[in-house]
């Protein structure tokens, strides 16, 4: 793509349905742009920030309609970002949720990075706008309002269709101020040096409805894959992929995981050194990270834990999370575990 970021093709999906949903047809718009719909309706399919932008504008002029983001977000559904939908839809709390959006953000876009910090009352999910020379990867306006607002549509179709944000800053030009307002059910502050939206801690860490561990294992695995795929030689994450679906047999060691991708152990080694990590740097981590997610889920139990992720025996799997935490699993469920 000679250098230019991408987007999933569910945004352009997403539009789709909306302009249909308008009484419009969008061939028309198609037909003058480098893609079709049988192009956008793969899913996973990627296209270029800058022709997604072209689009998103091109119909918000077809459609006359300033508050076309609001339709667009509204069509969004699990599917339109591939496996991390599905992650999304059974993750166990809406702070789990924007944890693992945070950490796939690259399903949604190459060039728009997303934070997830907070405080003692609030959440933050900032939307960083890749700024270049000439913005040809900077998502635009109206594709930065609909990520904005399907993030709050997801977070009513997980929670509950009350679901309100506290505050919305985006760098957008003010405009509909009433309309945008009604529809998030908070103030939005336009013309903003940022993008982002602000929520309440205590709301994000209820249990949801949905929270279905099984799948998300599934979901988080597929989701690593496509990151794999999409970033061609990217071994971390090929590497990831392969020892989250061995864990549960023990550790794979990095003779197995070099032997199914295809590298010998002293060259995945290396690959994975030019990246920053080692493998056994990197299995601490995903070992880490899963204990996390199988302790606030407050499901199983810390032997069916200590299985799942390759340790021998509950002391062993005690031991190692005291290291990485400083506390035993036992007292961090009791701190971190929802309701």
């Amino acid at each position: 793509m000679d250098g230019q970021g991408d987007v999933i093709g569910g945004w352009l999906v997403a539009l789709y349905k909306a302009l249909l949903w308008k009484g419009i047809e969008p061939f028309e718009l198609l037909s003058k742009s480098e893609i079709n719909i049988n192009e956008i309706s793969n899913v996973g399919s990627r296209v270029p920030v800058s022709l997604c932008n072209k689009l998103f504008e091109q119909s918000a002029e077809l459609t006359d309609d300033p508050l076309l983001p609001i339709k667009v977000s509204q069509c969004i559904v699990a599917t339109t970002f591939h496996a991390l939908g599905y992650a999304l839809q059974a993750s166990s709390s809406l702070q789990d949720a924007f944890t693992r959006l945070v950490h796939y953000d690259r399903v949604l876009s190459s060039t728009c990075r997303i934070n997830l910090s907070e405080d003692e009352a609030h959440c933050y999910l900032e939307l960083n706008l890749n700024e270049t020379e000439n913005n040809i990867n900077r998502i635009g306006e109206q594709l930065e309002l609909t990520m904005l607002l399907s993030i709050i549509k997801i977070c009513r179709d997980l929670s509950n269709p009350g679901f309100t944000p506290v505050k919305i800053y985006t760098t957008v030009d003010s405009r509909c101020r009433d309309e945008f307002e009604a529809y998030t059910g908070c103030s939005i502050e336009f013309n903003a040096n940022k993008s982002m939206l602000i929520m309440d801690r205590n709301l994000l860490a209820r249990r949801l409805p949905n929270f279905a561990p099984d799948l998300i294992l599934l979901s988080d695995k597929a989701a690593d894959d496509y990151l794999a795929g999409l970033s061609g030689n990217n071994v971390v994450c090929k590497v990831r992929s392969e020892v989250v679906s061995l864990m549960a047999t023990g550790v794979p060691n990095i003779d197995l995981v070099a032997e199914k991708l295809n590298f010998s152990q002293r060259s995945l080694q290396r690959k994975l050194n030019d990246s920053g990590t080692s493998y056994k740097d990197l299995v601490e981590n995903i070992r880490q990270s899963m204990a996390e997610k199988y302790l606030n889920q407050n499901l199983l139990s810390l032997g069916e834990i200590s299985y799942l992720l390759g340790f021998s025996n509950v002391a062993n799997f005690s031991r190692a999370f005291k290291r990485w935490k400083g506390v035993t699993p036992g007292v961090y469920r009791g701190e971190h575990c929802h309701s």
